[in-house]
């Protein structure tokens, strides 16, 4: 079931609140379809039912969001204490001078990374060093110009319709 119950939904909608909280449903677009073709109301009626679900399902996904914020700060917080760990040892290691440690289940040891490239001066670089990188069209001021009347070649302004649930 759904994260909240913002509105009492009827149990001829049961069946399709089911199968939306169902992660592994493989034809979910047409398994949803048949569902809602399957309940037998004016459509007004059904409109106004499947509505109370999009907003419940609305709540569900805000709460999920904060849900994976939240674990996403917890694993960077985590990573941070895995970083600090490892410096722990790394530290400690050079100042003892031990290349290696052998214990009963892990090795340590300090190593050399593979050699990377550190830049001071991005323009004192040859340029065949540098790669070109592809043009990104900037759309803001396409439709902010063409909103002042100014000719664009290649473009054209559309205005699409949505529905929204107040």
């Amino acid at each position: 079931m759904s994260l909240s119950k913002l509105y009492e939904i009827s149990e001829r909608y049961r069946n399709l609140e089911d199968l939306l909280d169902n992660p592994e449903l493989e034809n979910a677009k047409s398994d949803i379809e048949r569902s809602l073709d399957s309940i037998n109301e004016e459509f007004n009626v059904k409109a106004e039912n499947i509505a109370k679900i999009i907003k419940s399902k609305g709540t569900d996904i805000k709460g999920l969001e904060e849900e994976i914020k939240r674990l996403q700060d917890r694993k960077k917080v985590t990573e941070n204490k895995v970083l600090n760990l490892k410096s722990y040892l790394f530290d400690h290691m050079k100042i003892l001078k031990k290349e290696k440690i052998n214990g009963k289940l892990f090795t340590l040891s300090i190593r050399k990374n593979p050699p990377s490239v550190n830049v001071i001066d991005e323009d004192a670089i040859p340029q065949r060093y540098k790669i070109p990188q592809p043009y990104k069209l900037d759309k803001t001021a396409i439709l902010e110009d063409s909103k002042q009347e100014i000719k664009i070649d290649g473009v054209e302004i559309k205005q699409s319709t949505s529905l929204s649930i107040r």
